[in-house]
């Protein structure tokens, strides 16, 4: 008796701290580098534009999703400083602290552990993310167990709890921070994780072989993820969200009844996600301009085709069905495969920059831990010996032997790579409002006509069809319309901005015709519009005076902390 007496209390004095590593991030200092920024696209896709980048810091989504749905009273910290850290481990009394890393930050972790085993000695630490597969972490940190695989039913077994219970799913924004020419303009969205993982296999990446290329959902069904965006509509006022799901348009099944709940309840949701050019194929760009899709990340890769996920595709022709359907394009290529030389690698970059998504990522092929590739590379004894894990993040250099490139050579391709994008297509921000305008007249003649034919929407075939009675309006697309025309027009005030600042003269034309278009489409700009294009203007001498000073303007994310005092 005394005994479980005992193990009650203990059970009772469980409680888990979950955080990230402590900022600042983006800066040359002992613990990382300035080219890892917590900055998706300034960092590695709108790279080298200048004031013209999108800037923003994604929060820890995963950490939210396991405080969510285990029974420990549970903080989540999200962006501290080394202050709010060791103030949270003095006073927090935590019996478990779990660090979620990537390998580029091992050293903070250090850090941490260090800082927690000496004013925190009877707290257990976990370690997980894609960090912990550092083959001598164990030498690196002093770490108790680690988060592997799917995180949710690893902590619920941990703690010896159900480990079969349903996902619940929080609610969170995307990102916080955000700023566009040092405006804060850009659009508040939130986050919706339908699962994790990624079937595909690809022999490099992290992400499918850190869930064994296996796809695990946290909403196994389209009603799910329609009642996860109500829920974060109601608390966040949000109708934007993020489906953080590698692939999320191969799983049919879900998206066509995440559709039907939006046109039940005539919800017009809209979605940034990501996803392979063949699963887009197959599914069509009618279907995701029903659904809402106006954002989408495409692994393009290389000209040589060697992913199954592009063979026999025509990926020009599709990034410019899916634009003139007011779908942004984020094309994504890698960069000193092993079959590029100092021929072919120019071959890829002319071709990944021919393809004219609206945005485009270079990354560095990488071997990096838990992939196939890492395990081949290091057998082979084509891995640089004591290559700092910090610096492997994919934006500076090779950490292997290339037969083709030395590594400072490696570095200036990515760079200038980055480089004839922008002064190829301008600005992405331009791309952006280039594709919400054209595409909303092209979806609009497209809708009218489709009324005009009798054609109606089927749900079987996602495709449209000949229907016997007399031509009825689509009320749903009639709804979709006015998204997109809202779509279009939240970029308006920063046009003017743009052009004044772009790189040459090619881009200032190109920013002249899209000006042009808004203003023969929707006539002069409204009194709102003006203002806001003003406090663009004004912003952006600021932001452009930073920049010229300090180089790259850091915004350091605000500290959040989040209780979950479960019952």
């Amino acid at each position: 008796m005394k005994m479980k007496t005992k193990n009650n209390k203990g059970k009772q004095k469980r409680k888990l701290l979950l955080t990230c590593v402590f900022k600042p991030y983006g800066v040359d200092d002992a613990y990382g580098e300035a080219l890892c920024s917590m900055e998706l696209l300034n960092n590695q896709v709108t790279r080298e534009q200048g004031i013209h980048s999108p800037r923003f810091n994604n929060l820890s989504f995963g950490l939210y999703l396991l405080a969510e749905n285990i029974g420990v009273p549970t903080t989540v910290i999200d962006f501290p400083s080394w202050k709010n850290f060791t103030r949270e481990v003095k006073k927090g009394n935590y019996s478990h602290i779990g660090i979620t890393f990537i390998a580029q930050n091992i050293l903070r972790v250090k850090r941490m552990v260090a800082y927690i085993r000496r004013y925190s000695p009877e707290s257990k630490i976990i370690v997980g993310g894609h960090g912990t597969s550092i083959p001598e972490l164990r030498d690196i940190i002093d770490y108790d167990d680690i988060c592997r695989g799917e995180g949710v039913v690893w902590l619920r077994g941990y703690f010896g709890e159900n480990t079969d219970k349903p996902i619940i799913h929080p609610t969170i924004q995307i990102s916080v921070n955000s700023y566009i020419y040092g405006a804060p303009l850009i659009e508040k969205a939130g986050t919706i994780i339908p699962g994790v993982g990624c079937q595909n296999g690809c022999r490099f990446c992290a992400t499918s072989h850190k869930f064994e290329k296996k796809y695990t959902p946290f909403l196994d069904t389209g009603h799910a993820i329609f009642d996860a965006c109500h829920k974060a509509e109601n608390e966040l006022n949000v109708t934007t969200f993020g489906l953080m799901d590698e692939n999320f348009c191969q799983n049919d099944i879900k998206a066509r009844q995440l559709l039907e709940k939006m046109e039940k309840y005539q919800k017009t949701y809209t979605f940034q996600t990501f996803s392979s050019a063949r699963a887009v194929t197959d599914m069509g760009v009618d279907f995701l301009v029903r659904m809402g899709v106006n954002f989408i990340w495409i692994g393009v890769e290389s000209k040589a085709g060697l992913f199954d996920k592009t063979k026999g595709i025509d990926l020009h022709a599709l990034i410019a069905d899916l634009q003139n359907h007011g779908i942004t394009v984020l094309a994504s290529s890698i960069l000193f495969l092993e079959h590029h030389d100092k021929k072919t690698i120019h071959e890829d970059i002319d071709w990944a920059i021919g393809l004219e998504s609206d945005l485009l990522q270079f990354m560095l092929f990488g071997p990096v831990p838990g992939t196939p590739l890492f395990e081949e590379y290091t057998s082979q004894g084509k891995m640089i010996e004591d290559y700092p894990w910090q610096s492997r993040h994919g934006q500076g250099t090779l950490w292997f032997h290339h037969p083709h490139f030395t590594l400072p050579e490696t570095s200036v391709y990515l760079k200038n790579a980055f480089l004839k994008k922008y002064l190829t297509h301008g600005p992405g921000i331009i791309n952006m409002a280039h594709t919400a305008i054209k595409s909303y007249l092209i979806i609009k003649k497209e809708t009218e006509f489709r009324e005009a034919r009798g054609l109606v929407w089927d749900r079987e075939t996602l495709r449209y069809r000949e229907h016997h009675n007399s031509p009825q309006p689509d009320h749903y697309m009639g709804l979709r319309l006015k998204e997109l025309r809202k779509n279009a027009l939240r970029f308006r005030p920063v046009l003017y901005t743009a052009m004044k600042y772009c790189p040459n003269k090619k881009s200032e034309e190109k920013i002249r015709a899209v000006i042009e278009l808004y203003d023969t489409t929707f006539g002069p700009p409204s009194p709102i519009d003006r203002i806001l294009d003003i406090i663009v203007r004004i912003s952006a001498i600021f932001e452009q005076y930073r920049f010229r000073k300090n180089g790259v303007v850091m915004r350091q994310p605000p500290f959040l902390r989040t209780v979950y005092n479960h019952r």
